[in-house]
């Protein structure tokens, strides 16, 4: 439920969200307080306005 209400937070601001797959991870790291390791431009819209933290690896 509450990856269907960011995911539609998202919309409401304009941002498409590509990947359901990416809601459902994200919304579990925003939840449980967890740092994501991604490189994974996917994940921008979920840390600038819903406040996921992230950890990027770029090789």
């Amino acid at each position: 439920m509450k990856a269907a209400d960011n995911f539609r937070r998202l919309r409401a601001m304009g941002v498409r969200v590509r990947k359901t797959i990416d809601t459902l991870i994200a919304t579990r790291c925003i939840e449980d307080r967890l740092t994501l390791l991604h490189a994974d431009k996917d994940f921008e819209p979920f840390a600038e306005h819903l406040g996921l933290k992230v950890a990027y690896s770029q090789s």
